[in-house]
């Protein structure tokens, strides 16, 4: 019994790329405990669990059901070939099943016990993220990694607006620069993430196979290492000006100005002189980037 457990929960880490889920929670989390910093209130327990909750639900709904939707083509491809649906280690139905209960879960209870603007950018990181993305462009247009990354930056929006929203005299339901801030960072990131995978040679292979146009597949290998130079030097510059704005700690801001220098810094040596393992590199940080990019500011806020 414990061993089916145990697979069951395997099964459904995979379904949902537990990590990845867990990576767009922690930048609501995140975020909302920046603005409680920023507003030297208390933290609502109750509130800050609502938001995990409904976040944690929703993005793991849309995952799954973008699992539904690209079960044919990841098929195709070596880097997906193992996922639970291609490999039949769950059926179709099932998987259409459990997308829809989390996702519809997490975006009611959203709408129950959160603020309304809270509720409606969960919704729309949804809509987004299955609706926009994985229905309508990915199979018709590189640019439809724009779309994926306002989906991924729409938790840390509603993790600044769960606080926002509920305080009295602000203006806009909660809606600010610094929200916006924090969705460009993750907007301008994934193509750092996104792209690096894609031009690893066996996943552009993948891609290219599942007749994915995927921006090396269509384009240049040159021109999608300056789009993910640009989306390198934009998230750094928009979670630099959310830091400065907030007022965090001037030591902060420096460390944050050298990691960014860094990553910068990597691309463009990977632009003059392209190597599949400093690519590989780059993809490996990615995530540890935006990791430490909300911490630091957070502590920088707790610091000011």
């Amino acid at each position: 019994m414990f061993l089916d457990l145990k697979n069951v929960l395997t099964l459904f880490g995979e379904l949902i790329k537990a990590r990845q889920t867990i990576l767009l929670v922690y930048t609501g989390v995140l975020a909302y405990l920046i603005t409680v910093a920023e507003n030297v209130i208390e933290i609502n327990w109750f509130n800050l669990l609502h938001l995990v909750i409904s976040l944690y639900f929703a993005v793991s709904g849309a995952t799954v059901l973008n699992m539904y939707i690209d079960r044919d083509i990841d098929a195709i491809m070596e880097r997906t070939k193992d996922r639970p649906l291609p490999s039949g280690k769950v059926t179709t139905s099932t998987v259409l099943t459990v997308g829809t209960v989390l996702t519809v879960t997490g975006i009611v209870l959203a709408f129950l016990t959160l603020n309304f603007v809270t509720a409606l950018i969960i919704f729309l990181g949804f809509f987004f993220d299955v609706v926009v993305y994985s229905i309508l462009l990915k199979r018709r247009t590189k640019y439809s990694i724009i779309f994926g990354g306002i989906a991924g930056g729409l938790p840390a929006w509603a993790g600044r607006t769960a606080i926002l929203g509920s305080l009295p005299g602000i203006g806009f339901f909660g809606l600010d620069w610094i929200g916006f801030l924090f969705l460009i960072f993750i907007l301008a990131w994934i193509p750092v993430h996104i792209l690096t995978i894609a031009l690893i040679p066996k996943n552009f292979k993948g891609y290219k196979d599942a007749g994915i146009p995927m921006w090396p597949v269509v384009s240049s290998e040159t021109q999608t290492m300056r789009v993910i130079a640009i989306g390198a030097f934009i998230s750094s510059v928009a979670l630099y000006e959310a830091a400065r704005v907030l007022g965090a700690n001037w030591i902060i801001r420096i460390i944050w100005g050298v990691l960014c220098l860094i990553i910068i810094g990597l691309v463009l040596k990977d632009l003059i002189k392209p190597s599949n393992k400093l690519t590989f590199l780059i993809f490996k940080i990615a995530s540890l980037y935006m990791l430490l990019g909300f911490l630091l500011v957070f502590l920088g806020v707790l610091l000011s």
